[in-house]
């Protein structure tokens, strides 16, 4: 048997969620939507047309 950690997907997506939101300064969801969007203006995933 292998000794491998539970991923625990709901505790990783909340982390994920938490961190966005604490470096984008945001004090209410409207500018976290915001910010959001900024960002992925910037991505390189992005598709240009």
């Amino acid at each position: 048997m292998t000794k491998e950690k539970d991923f625990d997907c709901v505790k990783f997506k909340r982390q994920l969620q938490d961190n966005v939101w604490k470096s984008s300064g945001a004090k209410n969801t409207k500018e976290l939507v915001d910010y959001i969007n900024k960002q992925s203006l910037k991505s390189s995933l992005r598709r240009s047309n």
